[in-house]
């Protein structure tokens, strides 16, 4: 399969020139300006090489080969100008990441040896890319095969965990997802390194003698050296550090880190994990939500929103907030029932609150309790992320 290269200049004359040099050993695609060819990236990419002439209207090839980077960074970006001066060499090599600055005229053999070591340059990135990915997703199995064997309890809950982790970092609209799938099923590695029986006796709920449950709290600083080692997994082995960290700075790691400094794969880790020692308790979802909603402070509201939502089958886009009820507003839709002491429902769920509604309610909550928080949805706004 020929390698395709994008050759972008306003002189239609160049282009056409382009193509019989070089259409015999490449796919050759054209564009006559910036625009056009940030167009073909997108619809026709990726591209192993562009080759850019400098001066363009509009959009200049130091400016179009900035943000090709930003589409298609694995590219091999090339610049043509008749304008040899150097400090638009420096600018195209500091703002676009370029593997050639060549000069008009260019002689034919340099030209093509230029053209020809940028196919080189792609083919080495994208042939490494591989090799890592591919090595990566190796040393990922082995350990996990690993655990499986050594650790079959630790495994299961790695496992059970690991869905119900990456629909939560999708609910808060985190770039890769995918990321914290990886990171819960290897949340529990370091526990290759305990007897079975304290983690058996630890998911059963049984206590831990001082020992055993030291030995416990270690596990996620062992998995987090055990998995440091291993290159791209950097910042999964830390997120894994601090799986036990409590929001409000309480906890394992003892040290600083508390609230939002907390890396968010681990606020998200410490939520499944305790949801899913809690559900192999024998609690139901509703129980649950509440004891853990009980003490806010050992978890990121955020992500223990994010959690309810996922229970409730709410739509991705919405997490759930509990308020209390004086802070009710109209307009907020109910992500659960509205009931009294007695378990009768004043509001199911779904409802809008309006003025009158609020009114009745708050009428009601002067002479009979009312069970709060107030469970209410709150869209999620896409473009806004949770760090």
């Amino acid at each position: 399969m020929k390698e395709k290269i994008l050759f972008v200049d306003d002189d239609q004359n160049v282009l056409d020139a382009y193509k019989r040099q070089f259409h015999r050993r490449f796919k050759i695609i054209t564009a006559q300006s910036g625009a056009d060819g940030i167009s073909a990236l997108k619809e026709q990419g990726p591209f192993s090489v562009i080759i850019s002439d400098y001066r363009m209207p509009e959009m200049d090839g130091i400016q179009f080969l900035s943000t090709a980077r930003e589409l298609s960074p694995d590219t091999v970006r090339i610049i043509l100008t008749g304008y040899a001066d150097m400090n638009a060499a420096i600018d195209a090599v500091n703002r676009g990441n370029i593997f050639r600055f060549l000069t008009k005229p260019c002689p034919s053999e340099v030209f093509i040896n230029a053209v020809t070591a940028g196919v080189g340059q792609y083919r080495l990135i994208t042939g490494e890319r591989e090799l890592i990915e591919k090595t990566l997703k190796g040393s990922v199995k082995v350990l996990i095969d690993i655990l499986s064997i050594v650790s079959p309890f630790a495994f299961g809950q790695a496992s059970r965990i690991s869905k119900l982790a990456k629909n939560i970092a999708e609910r808060l609209t985190m770039e890769r997802p995918f990321e914290v799938e990886l990171a819960a099923m290897l949340s529990q590695i370091g526990c290759i390194t305990l007897p079975v029986s304290i983690i058996e006796k630890k998911l059963k709920g049984e206590t831990l003698t001082k020992d055993e449950s030291k030995m416990f709290f270690e596990h996620p600083s062992i998995g987090e050296k055990l998995l440091s080692n291993i290159p791209r997994l950097e910042g999964i082995a830390e997120a894994i550090g601090y799986q036990f960290k409590q929001y409000n700075g309480k906890g394992t790691p003892n040290d600083d880190l508390k609230g939002n400094a907390i890396p968010l794969t681990s606020r998200i880790l410490k939520v499944v994990i305790e949801f899913d020692t809690l559900k192999n308790l024998g609690y139901n979802d509703k129980n649950i939500i509440d004891k853990m909603y009980k003490y806010s402070g050992g978890y990121d509201p955020n992500v223990l929103a994010a959690l309810d939502a996922e229970l409730m089958s709410i739509d991705k886009g919405f997490i759930v907030r509990s308020i209390s009820l004086t802070d009710i507003l109209p307009g907020k839709i109910l992500a659960d029932d509205i009931r009294d002491v007695s378990g009768t429902v004043l509001i199911t769920k779904g409802a809008e609150i309006t003025n009158v509604l609020k009114f009745r309610l708050l009428n009601f909550a002067r002479y009979n309790k009312i069970i709060e928080p107030i469970k209410i949805l709150e869209l999620k706004d896409s473009d806004t992320k949770i760090t």
